[in-house]
């Protein structure tokens, strides 16, 4: 008999050992379908052993993401719950230098007396928000997310975009206002600042901050690639995206919801960013790949994260259960949660067949360019790596879920 796994165990098993020294050492395993029927099992995708894929594009052109600023992991031999069949799972090696400037921006947002008098309608203050995430131990913190989602970013860029996710943390919701409060005196000046309209007056520490990191999208945009100001742009929408429907009547006006409320755009921009491409997000080339990609993020993100939700939304801790089990199981009555869990689970599984489906029909039509191609292998590594980040983080699945030392 195998004994338990351990954090020192888990984390040798991940990487090989030239890289153990640059891990972001995993301390969480959380198997948020472990109560699903057994049958329902990832299936093994043609994709990744990217069959023939050297003859889609002329010879000598790189057709992967991958750079020395990353190294593989394999959660499988690491014995965690690996709940799909993509396998491209990397680790950006300037992990550190991401969380560093993230945490910095946490500390200035819980000091800052502006943004503490911010509240929204369930009563958290922006400051409140930034000062929960400091409480959870750095390296478990939800900023680590670009650590397995755009690895292949150099160290500026890392930095850059780690701090953009702490605006995402701290403004997600931010149409949840009050009346009379200072959220909407907040958001709409954090927006003039990314869209270069701050007024001149002294800034503060975090504003100052928030600036530099603005002007440094748009300085990588100046070296390399056209993301940068894209990424920009897709934060000015999520801040501004709207309240979601109370119900929504099918699961398709669900999913195009749920990629606005996601990120998705956002999420993409910064893939797009991270390997300094100048690649078109929208060519019609793309289209389906990205759709089905988007629905894939959405339901990896809900299945994840409901029960969290589903226990806040009950305590009256949040005003809204916006989830794909919860829709599953209002259209096609399902009798309990589990079942619409394992109803939403098994899409997840078909969405993937058809991403295989898609990636060998353009590979087959040669329909792409090698900077498409650079994309597609990246935007796959971010999907593995965002169904990485829902089993090894705390956020979802909390203390329950720790390994043992």
């Amino acid at each position: 008999m195998l004994p338990p796994p351990t954090v020192k165990s888990v984390n040798i098993a991940l990487a090989p050992p030239e890289y153990h020294r640059d891990i972001s050492r995993v301390r969480f395993a959380y198997n948020y379908l472990n109560e699903i029927p057994r049958f329902l099992q990832p299936q093994g995708l043609e994709y990744n052993a990217v069959p023939g894929l050297k003859k889609s594009v002329k010879s000598g052109q790189r057709l992967h993401s991958m750079t020395s600023n990353a190294f593989t992991l394999d959660p499988v031999a690491a014995g965690l719950p690996w709940p799909t069949g993509l396998d491209c799972i990397r680790q950006s090696k300037f992990w550190q230098s991401g969380l560093s400037i993230s945490s910095k921006l946490l500390e200035l947002f819980a000091r800052d007396e502006t943004v503490s008098q911010a509240f929204k309608a369930n009563e958290k203050s922006l400051g409140s928000i930034a000062a929960h995430e400091l409480n959870t131990v750095e390296e478990d913190r939800f900023t680590k997310f670009a650590t397995y989602l755009f690895p292949e970013a150099d160290e500026d860029r890392m930095r850059l975009l780690a701090a953009s996710i702490v605006y995402i943390v701290i403004f997600d919701d931010a149409w949840e206002m009050v009346e009379g409060n200072e959220l909407k005196d907040v958001r709409d000046g954090f927006l003039d600042r990314l869209q270069g309209r701050a007024c001149q007056a002294p800034e503060s520490d975090l504003q100052a901050l928030i600036t530099s990191t603005v002007d440094g999208f748009r300085e990588q945009d100046a070296l390399a690639g056209d993301g940068g100001q894209e990424v920009i742009d897709r934060l000015v929408d999520f801040c501004k995206h709207v309240p979601p429907a109370q119900k929504f009547d099918t699961l398709g006006d669900y999913l195009t919801y749920r990629r606005i409320d996601a990120g998705v755009p956002y999420i993409l921009a910064c893939v797009k960013f991270s390997i300094a491409s100048n690649v078109k997000i929208e060519s019609p080339q793309l289209e389906k790949f990205l759709r089905l990609i988007s629905d894939h993020v959405s339901l990896v993100n809900d299945l994840a994260s409901y029960e969290k939700e589903k226990r806040a939304y009950d305590q009256g801790r949040t005003y809204h259960l916006i989830n794909a089990v919860e829709v599953v199981q209002r259209l096609f009555s399902m009798p309990t949660e589990n079942s619409a869990k394992a109803l939403a689970y098994a899409m997840q599984l078909e969405i993937e067949v058809e991403i295989d489906q898609e990636l060998t029909r353009m590979r087959e039509e040669r329909s792409l360019t090698a900077e498409e191609w650079q994309f597609v292998d990246a935007v796959l590594t971010m999907t593995a790596g965002n169904v990485f980040y829902s089993v090894v983080s705390s956020r979802y699945g909390g203390e329950s879920t720790r390994i043992p030392e």
